[in-house]
This record gives C-alpha cells, sequence and structure tokens, in this order.
C-alpha cells in the first residue's frame, strides 16, 4: 500500500480517495499486491509508516551514502509549514504560515537533506512551532540515530541564535549559517563595503573574512553587485509607489466623502504603508492647512539616514561559521546549497501535493507527510542520476516522457487476456537505459 502510494505521488498526486478510484486504472496491480484497495486499509498503512519512520529514516540515510555517494559531512535543515483544509487534527495550531494563510491552521515540517538534496530526517512540529527552538532537537537526533562523527549543520539565519550556537559547540560539531540584517548592520557599522578591496569568488560576487576579533565570531562578509543595484533599484520603486499614493490621497481630501476627520485620513496613509516594505523610511502625520476644506492635509517625510544606512547593506550577506579550515569559496558554496532544501519544499509542494491536509488523527498526518518525503527521495534520485548520465532534464519531464508507454489489455477469442505495451519511443529509450532499464516489465508480453 506504501509503495503504490508512493507511485500516486510520483504520477498523479492527489487525495487517498482519489487513489481508490485510481489504482484500478494503472498497471500497478500486476506488479504490487493491492488487488481492491479499500480506505481503512491505506490509512493504517499511513500508520504503520509513522510508527516506523525512525528505521526508515536510517535506511535512506545508508542509501544516499553508499548507492548516491553522499559523503560529505554537511547536512542542510530548513522549515516550512504546510496549512490544513480542516479544523480538528490535534498538532493544527495557528503560526507563521509560510504558505500566506493566516486563516489557517497548519503543521511545521523540518527536513534534513545531503548536499545533493536526498532527504534523510523529517520531523514534524505543531503549528505554532518557531523555527530556532527546533535545532537542538534535531542536531542531538542526528547524531544519536546516524553513524556520525562530525555534523557541520547548514541552516538559515533564523536558525542562528546564541543558544543554538552555544549548543552546538558544546556538542563539539561546526555550523555554517548567514547571519540576521540586524546582526550585519552591527558588526558592518565600520567597515568598509567595497569590491575592491574584497576577493573576487565569480562573476558579480565577492567575499573578504572580517578582522578576527575575540568578542566576534568568524565572519565572511559576501556582496553580489548584481543584487545590489537590483535592491537598490527595488527600494526606489517602492519608495515611489507610497508617494504616488501619498499623494494621490491629498488630493482626494476634500473630495472623496468617505474621508472626513484626521482619523479617517490616517487610517487610509496606514493602508497605504501596510502594503509596502518601505512604509519604514516614512513618518506621515496630518497638519492644518487653509489649502483644503477639511482645514488639514496629509504630510510625510522620508527618513534619508535610514534609507542610506540601508543602501549601504545592499547585495551583501554575512556567512557566520566556526568551522576554520573552510576558505570563502567554500564556505559560500556550503551555504547557497541550502537552497537545496528549498527546492525540496518547492517539489513537496507543487509536483507531490502534500496539501490539502485533511486528515485528523495526528499518526495519519504524520504518515501522509512521509509518503511525500519517500517520494521526494525517489525524486532525488531520479534527478540525480539524470545529472551523471547528463541527461539535463527534471525528474518530473523524465516521469512525463516514461508516462507516455502504457499497457494494453489483450482480450483473446477463448475467454483469457494478454498483456502489450505501447511503441517505447527512442527518446523513451535512451531514458530506460540511463537507468539500467533494458526491458520494460510486463506481464505475459504478447
Amino acid at each position: 500500500y506504501i509503495k503504490a502510494m508512493l507511485f500516486q505521488r510520483i504520477i498523479q498526486p492527489d487525495s487517498k480517495l482519489a487513489f481508490l478510484e485510481w489504482l484500478p486504472l494503472t498497471p500497478l496491480e500486476h506488479f504490487l499486491d493491492v488487488k481492491k484497495p479499500d480506505l481503512q486499509t491505506m490509512y493504517r498503512s499511513l500508520e504503520v509508516l509513522e510508527e516506523n519512520f525512525g528505521l526508515v529514516e536510517q535506511y535512506l540515510y545508508s542509501l544516499a551514502v553508499k548507492r548516491f555517494k553522499q559523503v560529505g559531512k554537511e547536512l542542510y535543515y530548513d522549515i516550512t509549514s504546510s496549512y490544513f483544509e480542516g479544523h480538528k487534527c490535534i498538532i493544527a495550531q495557528y503560526g507563521y504560515s509560510r504558505d500566506k494563510r493566516k486563516d489557517r491552521k497548519q503543521i511545521v515540517i523540518g527536513l534534513v537533506t545531503t548536499s545533493d538534496g536526498f532527504p534523510i530526517k523529517c520531523n514534524i512540529y505543531p503549528g505554532n512551532r518557531v523555527d530556532k527552538t527546533t535545532v537542538q532537537e534535531v542536531l542531538y537526533e542526528l547524531k544519536t540515530q546516524y553513524p556520525l562523527e562530525e555534523v557541520v549543520f547548514v541552516g538559515d539565519r533564523g536558525m542562528l541564535t546564541a543558544e543554538n550556537i552555544s549548543v552546538i559547540e558544546k556538542m563539539k560539531q561546526k555550523y555554517v549559517m548567514a547571519i540576521p540584517r540586524a546582526w550585519s548592520k552591527k558588526y558592518l557599522k565600520d567597515i568598509a563595503i567595497n569590491e575592491e578591496t574584497m576577493r573576487k569568488i565569480q562573476d558579480d560576487l565577492y567575499a573578504v573574512f572580517l578582522p578576527f576579533s575575540e568578542n566576534r565570531p568568524r565572519l565572511l562578509l559576501c556582496l553580489n553587485t548584481k543584487k545590489r543595484e537590483d535592491d537598490t533599484q527595488y527600494r526606489v520603486h517602492c519608495i515611489k509607489a507610497i508617494e504616488k499614493e501619498l499623494d494621490k490621497l491629498n488630493a482626494s481630501l476634500g473630495k472623496n466623502k468617505a474621508i472626513a476627520t484626521r482619523d479617517e485620513a490616517m487610517k487610509r496613509a496606514g493602508m497605504v504603508l501596510k502594503l509596502n516594505y518601505a512604509r519604514k523610511y516614512f513618518k506621515v502625520q496630518t497638519v492644518d492647512s487653509i489649502n483644503n476644506n477639511l482645514g488639514f492635509e496629509i504630510h510625510y517625510e522620508i527618513n534619508a539616514a535610514k534609507v542610506e544606512d540601508d543602501q549601504r547593506l545592499d547585495g551583501t550577506f554575512v556567512i557566520q561559521s566556526n568551522e576554520e579550515n573552510y576558505a570563502d569559496e567554500k564556505l559560500i558554496k556550503i551555504y547557497k546549497n541550502l537552497n537545496k532544501v528549498e527546492n525540496a519544499f518547492k517539489i513537496l509542494k507543487n509536483d507531490l501535493d502534500i496539501r490539502p491536509l485533511h486528515h485528523r488523527k495526528e499518526n495519519r498526518v504524520k504518515g501522509h507527510v512521509y509518503v511525500c518525503v519517500l517520494a521526494y527521495f525517489l525524486m532525488a534520485a531520479i534527478e540525480y542520476i539524470a545529472r551523471h548520465k547528463e541527461l539535463n532534464r527534471s525528474a518530473r519531464k523524465i516521469l512525463r516522457q516514461l508516462c507516455q508507454i502504457g499497457l494494453i489489455d489483450i482480450n483473446l477469442p477463448d475467454g483469457e487476456k494478454m498483456y502489450s505495451i505501447t511503441t517505447v519511443q527512442k527518446e523513451a529509450k535512451k531514458l530506460l537505459s540511463a537507468y539500467g532499464i533494458k526491458k520494460v516489465a510486463v506481464p505475459n508480453v504478447v
């Protein structure tokens, strides 16, 4: 049943009820012992997977290392959330929604992957769990459940807290993380940011280690000059957009009957500012005016010093690490590899349709997520082989191509049934060959 659900996730993700209609239309009954699927057995299978997923994770790690050569000690950790359609799951809680669905309860999913994106650990938390509070738990589990002498924990800036760093170092482990923007302002306050004094890593990317200090960890300042231009232009665009809307609001005073008081005018101004990140640069108030029959108008000022302070950091990010042996280029490469986890979440949500979540029981919710994670492991394996065979295409494109191969039922005059397959096109044969498949196995090929 679990294998069948994996196939569904990869080929045509849908609900468990839809699974019952989908399975008889596929050739899976010839390869899996699921002749007459029923909903309760499927739900029980989710529970069995949840009960045993600790063992499954250890097997996934072993498979990633032995079969797919994931031997690096760097492990990548990130968190996402997934909302519920229902309201009766015990671990579904309101919290910070990465899906921008504050109106729905959710769960929080923490995923650990290798450098090539193979998932080896998945933790599921109530929807109100905060990112930074999960780090110590995950690191402890990695050390106690896996044959790892040393881990280089790679996480996003939301994971970087003094307490987490202290725990990592007490466990004698390493870490690589970007520091929050507020910390950057503090550390870079008296540092000149100029690519001419930095080492060029690649086009538009420069780096320099900050001077050593006993009161400061090892920090690598990175500057992306292309992103610096983009950041600056975006800020200018946002500031002009606010100015335009506030000017329009001012011009409507005395004409718009819905705005008759200062409070109503400031509420409208607040709505303008609410939707634009550049609001932090504006000071808005009402002032007396004889030019308006309401007796007031909107007045705004831009904090030029704050704009200049932020613009100074445009295109920069700062990596913090206690690993002394990593040079600047390797540190950057390791940190940027964190996008493998972010990509895993995109695939889980968009390609494998991890939501909507309808289950009420906690173990079934977790079982559903674990099925999706196993399906993603298979997707990662397909893409890993594709890269090494220079196929230059995604797992989704490969599967779409191979799904053109169909099984044909042939009803013979004597009542017997035999089977054949549709013609395997040249491109499909090339793909099958890359995965070591010389012949498509079918029952009783005519």
